[in-house]
């Protein structure tokens, strides 16, 4: 079957790979992201790697979204105990591999939620395809290429999902309007440049769970009938921008992006585009007018870009909260998203 057969080997062979370089061993992950290194996480992990023993392994996560509690720790011991240690420094975290007891600073905000867009924010390694496949990444995509691009639409808009940058509007009638639009290429643009001050949900999806953008932005250019995409990512946010890139060049290995993703005949190129600076670049016009080299200021609308974006080209541009939800949607089913919520605004918001 198209997209499932291929998955299932990416997944054992992924599996396999992970089982090899961390079977016996104890995993320690510190959450690295934009907000926790102001309070010292950089130092922190340099001083957990300088004294992680033989028989563990390391992971630079993303941030949970705790931020009272960083820098923070986590320990996996192959028993399947686990201890999370928050507010550390580069000289307590000698404590954890002296005495690695419980700690009582346990994840009491993060108990209880159902996290759609940040699942596994955190806990996986962002850029390492492996992690995220064999804890059921790609899923999404795969049944997607199981379906006709309509039927994908069809469920998106099934399912209510709305654009989280911040107007709200109906996910898959982008998708749609730019395939309706009887003009080649098409483009897909992830608006990643979230220019307001202080804000870091994209920053700890793209920090954090990098390959859930890639899986949802894959499924949404494959609805659009887009060839061609585009990570537009914040002048100022480089670990946000290298991390998309590692995971970029991971899933080109793996077959998920390029040509003939998982055996479905559906070809999608994807590159990084950084921000032009400036909080207006959040604007999708404007992102556009910057991406062809222009001024940085708004475009007059209609044309929207569903119907002539960028290079004049049928262009869907989507927050990267919003794509973080389509693979969810795509493996569970509209229905669960759906029941999420309110009537009128269905799903979870970060």
């Amino acid at each position: 079957m198209v997209g499932s057969s291929r998955l299932v080997e990416l997944r054992d062979t992924a599996a396999q790979r992970l089982d090899e370089r961390r079977r016996g061993k104890t995993g320690v992950a510190v959450q690295l992201g934009h907000c926790s290194r102001s309070v010292g996480a950089a130092d922190v992990a340099a001083s957990v790697k300088s004294l992680l023993p033989d028989d563990a392994y390391l992971v630079m996560t993303g941030c949970d979204g705790a931020c009272f509690q960083a820098p923070k720790v986590t320990v996996n011991t192959s028993a399947g105990g686990r201890s999370i240690f928050a507010n550390e420094s580069p000289q307590s975290v000698r404590s954890i591999f002296e005495s690695p007891e419980e700690t009582t600073a346990r994840d009491h905000l993060l108990y209880g939620q159902q996290r759609i867009a940040l699942d596994g924010c955190g806990e996986i390694d962002p850029v390492d395809a492996d992690d995220y496949i064999a804890r059921g990444g790609y899923a999404g995509l795969a049944r997607a290429l199981r379906l006709s691009p309509s039927e994908v639409i069809e469920e998106v808009k099934a399912s209510g999902l709305r654009g989280r940058g911040g107007a709200y509007f109906p996910a898959a009638v982008k998708w749609e309007g730019a395939r309706s639009t009887p003009k080649e290429p098409r483009y897909l643009v992830v608006n990643c440049e979230e220019g307001e001050p202080g804000i870091f949900k994209d920053r700890h999806l793209m920090e954090g769970v990098p390959h859930r953008i890639l899986e949802g932005a894959t499924i949404a250019a494959y609805a659009a009938g887009v060839s061609h995409g585009y990570l537009y990512i914040n002048a100022e946010a480089d670990l946000s921008a290298n991390r998309m890139r590692q995971a970029v060049e991971s899933a080109y290995e793996r077959g998920l992006l390029g040509r003939d993703i998982l055996g479905s005949r559906f070809d999608l190129e994807m590159e990084i585009r950084r921000g032009a600076g400036g909080y207006v670049c959040g604007e999708e016009t404007t992102l556009l007018n910057t991406m062809e080299g222009d001024r940085r200021e708004p475009r007059l609308r209609p044309p929207f870009p569903t119907q002539s974006g960028l290079r004049k080209s049928p262009t869907v541009i989507n927050n990267a909260e919003t794509l973080c939800s389509v693979p969810s949607i795509m493996t569970n089913g509209a229905g669960a998203f759906a029941a999420i919520g309110t009537p009128d605004y269905q799903g979870t918001k970060i």
